[in-house]
């Protein structure tokens, strides 16, 4: 299932969107080479993009949270560090086993399902928070 960018992402903030965007690309990158059979080499690629292009992000969004007093600042925060610890234990197992078909899949379900509720729920109260403080 690929994430296709839409208005229904958008949280009407220009930085995050566009790093949402970012993010969407890499991982349908994931997406395809699965459905291409060249998954193993992908998955390293796009879990390496994602340690270091998923704590810049989420310290963008924190940083605007934390700027505008946003209420449910903890919570998004903790929900942030629950996906960087579960992309690490896929990112963990990928280097003691190899690119396993199981460590595709959870990586790629992970990441598609992980984002896309994220976006639609806590990032779209984050959005409507900031735009309501613009």
């Amino acid at each position: 299932m690929k994430l296709q960018w839409s208005s229904e992402f958008s949280v009407h903030n220009e930085e995050i969107d566009r790093q949402h965007q970012e993010l969407f690309l890499m991982i349908n990158n994931l997406d395809d080479a699965m459905r291409q059979g060249r998954a193993g080499a992908e998955v390293l690629k796009v879990l390496s993009f994602l340690d270091q292009y998923v704590v810049f992000h989420f310290h963008t969004e924190e940083e605007q949270m934390s700027e505008s007093s946003y209420p449910a600042y903890e919570d998004h925060r903790d929900r942030h560090q629950w996906f960087i610890r579960q992309l690490s234990d896929i990112g963990r197992k990928i280097e003691a086993e190899g690119p396993t078909p199981d460590a595709i899949v959870r990586a790629d379900h992970l990441l598609i399902t992980w984002f896309s509720n994220h976006i639609r729920t806590l990032d779209m109260r984050l959005g409507t928070f900031l735009k309501a403080r613009q």
